[in-house]
C-alpha cells in the first residue's frame, strides 16, 4: 500500500448520494479502494475505530464495485482502477474528526472540503461485484 488518505466529502456517491467521506488505500500498482464513511453525530468514540485502521478496509468488503477511472488530483491522469465498497460504515464525529487529524494527506480548499466534484462517467462502465 503506497498510502491512506480521506476525502471529505465524498468523491463517489451511492445511489447517487455523497456521504460524508470516504478514504482512499492507494496501492502502487494504481488501483484504489475506497471506504465509505457515514458520519454520525454521537460524541461517543467507537471501540471499532480504535487502533487500527486495518477493520476500515475489511468491514462488509466482500461486495466491490469496480469500473476504471482518473486520480481525484491534479493532473487527474486516466491510469486508476478503482474498487469501492458498497457498505458504507458509521463512525462517530469524534472518529471522524481524529481520522481527519491523521490522515490529511491534501490541502483543504477555501470551501473547508478536500473532495473533487463528482464527474460523468463518460461511457464507463461500474460492474458490481459479490
Amino acid at each position: 500500500m503506497a498510502q491512506i488518505h480521506l476525502h471529505a466529502p465524498s468523491e463517489h456517491t451511492l445511489n447517487g448520494k455523497p456521504l460524508d467521506g470516504e478514504v482512499h488505500f492507494v496501492h502502487r500498482v494504481m488501483q484504489a479502494v475506497l471506504r465509505f464513511l457515514d458520519v454520525v453525530n454521537s460524541g461517543k468514540t467507537d471501540p471499532f475505530m480504535v487502533g487500527s485502521y486495518s477493520k476500515l478496509v475489511n468491514a462488509n468488503s466482500n461486495r466491490l464495485y469496480n469500473y476504471p477511472g482518473s486520480l481525484t488530483t491534479p493532473g487527474c491522469d486516466e491510469i486508476v482502477d478503482w474498487w469501492v465498497v458498497q457498505t458504507p460504515i458509521s463512525v462517530s464525529s469524534n472518529d471522524f474528526k481524529r481520522l481527519q487529524t491523521q490522515l490529511k494527506e491534501l490541502n483543504v480548499t477555501d470551501n473547508g472540503k478536500n473532495a473533487r466534484p463528482v464527474l460523468p462517467l463518460n461511457g464507463r462502465k461500474i460492474i458490481g461485484l459479490k
